[in-house]
């Protein structure tokens, strides 16, 4: 059985806890979460049969002695502090808030320390899909790749620019474009909606060239995703009408299936090749 920890006890650490619980994640045994916020860590393992045991120091936490991999599914900030002495540690990583692998510096000292320790840095596909279409067609060559998100704005409420962009979002009429610009811009900007952005621009041509338009609209119950990519391949247009996780509107559901899918094939793998 394979270790793992979770660093993050919110919705989608929950939803992948309860699924090492309920043995939907098989040949790996969850031992090990950490939280800045205690009552967090506390409510998720409260809900769980088999019962990871709390860290509430991430050094301690770091140096339990039991896990192979660990999942991020906290912050961007996570991913800064922690990410770097996780794979120095000799352990695996997934990347939840993918948002913070646009810093050039940060994914370079990643990389670094992955190559120097014979570790695994595991992406899921998020909210999106036809990622593997977008890596087949940038070997071609790429020359457009456009995400348009729109949300309920009852999902982007905690955003400090969507508040400065719509006024009295209770009483909105009609949809509205709160950003355009960069992916680099938008992950930035808002940090914990739109990391599929990131996804999409480390799969194709990169935070700067990849462009992310938000739209805010009250008459929309899901998270709308729509990917649009040109180049020599040809075009593509992908529409992904994502169900809200029932505990976190600004993180779609097929997120944490993502992450669930991502993290079954990195288990299977090991399995196979006898690690």
């Amino acid at each position: 059985m394979v270790g793992v920890g979770i660093i993050g006890c919110g919705a989608i650490g929950t939803t992948l806890a309860e699924a090492f619980d309920t043995g939907i994640i098989k040949n790996a045994e969850l031992v090990a979460v950490f939280d800045i916020y205690e009552d967090h860590m506390e409510n998720l393992v409260k809900r769980l049969k088999h019962k990871p045991k709390k860290y509430y120091e991430f050094e301690t936490f770091l140096q339990n002695g039991k896990t192979e991999i660990i999942v991020e599914a906290a912050s961007q900030e996570a991913v800064s502090y922690y990410a770097e002495r996780i794979i120095s540690s000799g352990m695996d990583l997934m990347i939840m808030s993918t948002g913070a692998l646009l810093d050039e510096q940060l994914l370079k000292k990643i990389r670094k320390a992955a190559d120097a320790h014979g570790r695994y840095i595991h992406v899921p596909s998020g909210a999106i899909g036809g990622l593997d279409v977008i890596k087949a067609a940038k070997l071609g060559g790429l020359k457009k790749v456009v995400l348009t998100t729109r949300k309920n704005p009852e999902s982007l409420k905690d955003s400090a620019h969507f508040k400065m962009m719509v006024k009295d979002p209770d009483n909105m009429k009609e949809a509205k474009v709160i950003f355009e610009g960069t992916a680099n811009d938008a992950v930035k900007i808002f940090p914990a909606n739109i990391n599929v952005s990131a996804t999409l621009s480390l799969a194709g041509i990169g935070g700067t060239d990849t462009i992310v338009r938000v739209i805010a609209d009250p008459f929309v119950d899901k998270n709308i995703h729509e990917v649009e990519v040109e180049g020599k391949f040809g075009k593509m247009k992908i529409l992904l009408e994502n169900i809200k996780h029932p505990d976190n509107p600004k993180t779609s559901y097929l997120a944490v299936l993502s992450a669930i899918e991502t993290l079954r094939s990195a288990l299977l793998e090991r399995v196979l090749i006898g690690t």
